[in-house]
């Protein structure tokens, strides 16, 4: 139940945020939060992380669809550790949340903008914390079962 609260939760805030926002600022201009640290910069982007793979919404849709996909038929792996039940439901929520926007607006609303970084969104932040997780997690998972073999 915790996975479908998490997946919920992170998908509304991505989904408010990029909803909101359009109608406090303006495309492509900065409002400065912390100086030299983070902008609010509304901006379509229609590639991947940093507008790579421009225009190919169709591909990243299905690769996401996939994904989650993935998540869903393999929830009972997830459950095994406390790490991966976070993991899996932010990854999802945020691929989601990407998906969403690609099919609606033809592109991903991308709005966290850290100037020395790149210009990412709510959903991104789930994808990758959530993909991080899990690497964690299962590594975590496949270092106690060796360990259960190697003690026999």
């Amino acid at each position: 139940m915790l996975m479908w609260i998490i997946a919920f939760l992170w998908l509304a805030l991505d989904q408010i945020t990029k909803h909101t926002l359009p109608l406090f600022f303006n495309w492509y201009e900065s409002t400065e939060l912390i100086p030299g640290l983070l902008r609010i910069t509304l901006v379509k982007n229609d590639g991947a992380a940093f507008g790579f793979l421009s225009g190919r919404s169709g591909l990243f849709i299905i690769v996401a669809i996939g994904f989650i996909v993935f998540l869903f038929i393999k929830r009972d792996l997830f459950l095994q550790s406390k790490i991966t039940r976070i993991g899996a439901p932010l990854a999802g929520a945020g691929a989601l949340g990407n998906v969403i926007d690609r099919i609606f607006f033809g592109y991903v609303i991308d709005f966290i903008d850290v100037p020395f970084f790149s210009i990412f969104n709510v959903a991104d932040i789930g994808i990758v914390v959530g993909i991080g997780l899990l690497a964690i997690g299962f590594y975590q998972l496949e270092r106690d079962h060796k360990d259960v073999f190697d003690n026999s």
